[in-house]
């Protein structure tokens, strides 16, 4: 144990303020207050410590165009504060505090700008306080405010003194194998089953990580967040912490890289992809400017390894590569290039998910690469009624794909974890297609169904007349369609089913329907 004494001059002390106000808006990002320091002045010691005078300061950015996405919000605490160089690890805190303000006050203990304990001190009153932290960075930055109104409002200014501080850090251990954790946004994250067809490659991991292909997982515990999830079995275990919307900055001051690191034990490993949400540059709660990322990058691989764990950069997923999806790479590129930058000057493992995904893309037919994303028409899913066009996230066919790269990529850096690949056979072509009729919302409607074709991720279904013109073409991911009629079809169509295995074509099947009509005048004579 660690310990301060504050009875005496402490050259890592300072006094912080915020003078001037935000910039605000300037060219499309928000811009905060920055920082002024000074020195603390003499008087501030006294026999019983180091006298802190502090307050928080809450300001909320004006929303663009009525979007609250674009508020930021940001907490300043001004005042008394010291700083105490340690390695970037979980500690335990003991601080001794004496109530200096004529009035009691409820305080907020404060480490490097998180909210980590709150405590009551009445005037004269000393108290021993103990709290845990993890440190994200290679220092602990401690100050205390008062809580007034609201437990994150702007507040008064309240005194304490600091006499002694002492620190230890904090020993997990663990018996069994490595565990693997992920850090990472939507692309990555687990779904429930009503959210279909989304999927993210993080719960597809353990897939090709254990025995066989078995596994069982269930909430992760230790996450307050429903969407976490543990995988369990024959193999490393698996905790999915990925969590949509999230970014290096979000993620971290959401207080989730924070329950991440209190999960750690050395030698296991943490994935972490980020890169797509960093770039919004009008969502000022998440964005990274490009001359940022590294250093946040850094702050995760540091808080990461000097817990004994081994930090694995991946680089964010490539978006769709037609349409607008080429204009949203090409804004993405940059984040990706500074990973793969920093890893290698830093000697970081990296999996380069971002060129290997796309190479994968590029040996798909390119009118077939709507498997990979979350794409599908009208009434195919009860999530998206109306269809959905997705260009960033991705289905359970890209999650799969891309879950496949990571876990060989990863077997290959660490021989520790067996790479369980799926036989790569051939697609057979689909068997038992059936169609069947049922009125509609909009006229007869057709329900196609047929067996699942072994070794097959996707199926593409064509409409046709009985001349061989095509009406539409769907690229899906489950043995069913349901097709809806286009106005002045054929009654009668041909519907074709060729079930895929990346870039390899089954014999297709097709099945002739004649849609009955609902609205037909003619009388039959007999």
């Amino acid at each position: 144990m660690t310990t301060i004494m504050f009875t005496e001059p402490y050259e890592r002390a300072f006094v912080r303020d915020y003078p001037n106000e935000a910039p605000g808006w300037v060219d499309g990002a928000y811009e905060r207050r920055s920082a002024e320091f000074a020195p603390v002045p003499d008087e501030a010691y006294g026999t019983d410590g180091l006298v802190f005078a502090t307050r928080r300061l809450v300001e909320e950015s004006e929303a663009l165009n009525d979007d609250p996405n674009t508020i930021a919000r940001t907490s300043y605490f001004i005042g008394t504060g010291v700083t105490i160089a340690a390695p970037s690890k979980g500690y335990r805190i003991t601080a001794e505090v004496l109530g200096t303000d004529e009035i009691g006050h409820t305080f907020r203990a404060i480490v490097n700008g998180q909210d980590v304990a709150q405590f009551a001190l009445r005037p004269d009153q000393r108290r021993e306080i103990v709290f845990d932290v993890q440190l994200t960075r290679r220092d602990i930055e401690l100050t205390f405010v008062p809580v007034e109104g609201c437990d994150d409002a702007t507040t008064g200014w309240g005194e304490l003194t600091l006499t002694r501080l002492s620190y230890e850090p904090i020993v997990q251990n663990r018996t069994d194998r490595p565990h693997i954790f992920i850090a990472a946004d939507s692309t990555v994250q687990t779904y429930f089953d009503e959210e279909a067809p989304q999927a993210g490659w993080g719960e597809w991991l353990a897939w090709f990580l254990m025995a066989g292909h078995g596994f069982s997982y269930g909430h992760d515990t230790a996450s307050t967040v429903l969407q976490a999830r543990v995988f369990t079995g024959d193999g490393p275990t698996i905790h999915n912490r990925a969590l949509g919307g999230r970014g290096l900055r979000s993620y971290l001051n959401d207080h989730r890289f924070h329950k991440l690191l209190g999960s750690l034990a050395p030698n296991d490993v943490v994935l972490i992809q980020f890169g797509i949400n960093d770039e919004s540059k009008t969502r000022p709660m998440r964005y990274i400017p490009l001359d940022e990322y590294a250093d946040w990058l850094d702050r995760y691989v540091v808080s990461i390894a000097d817990r004994g764990a081994r930090p694995v950069l991946v680089t964010a997923i490539p978006q769709y590569p037609q349409g607008a999806g080429v204009d949203v790479g090409k804004a993405l590129d940059p984040y990706a290039e500074i990973t793969r930058t920093y890893a290698a000057e830093h000697d970081v493992p990296l999996i380069d998910l971002r060129r290997l995904a796309g190479e994968y893309l590029a040996r798909l037919p390119e009118e077939n690469v709507d498997a990979v994303f979350l794409r599908a028409s009208a009434l195919q899913y009860q999530r998206h009624p109306d269809g959905i066009r997705d260009i960033v996230h991705i289905g359970v066919t890209g999650a799969k794909a891309y879950a496949r790269i990571v876990a060989r990529e990863l077997g290959t850096i660490y021989p520790e974890f067996d790479f369980h690949d799926e036989e790569q056979g051939s697609p057979e072509p689909v068997a038992d297609l059936i169609a069947g009729g049922v009125t509609g919302i909009i006229g007869e409607e057709v329900n196609l169904r047929w067996t699942a074709s072994p070794h097959a991720n996707y199926y593409v279904v064509e409409k046709t007349n009985a001349e061989g013109r095509v009406y539409n073409r769907e690229v899906i991911i489950k043995p069913e369609y349901h097709d809806l009629p286009l106005p002045g079809q054929s009654r009668h169509v041909i519907y074709t089913v060729t079930a895929w295995r990346d870039d390899v074509a089954a014999e297709p099947r097709r099945i002739a329907v004649t849609i009955p009509a609902s609205d037909d005048i003619c009388t039959d004579l007999g």
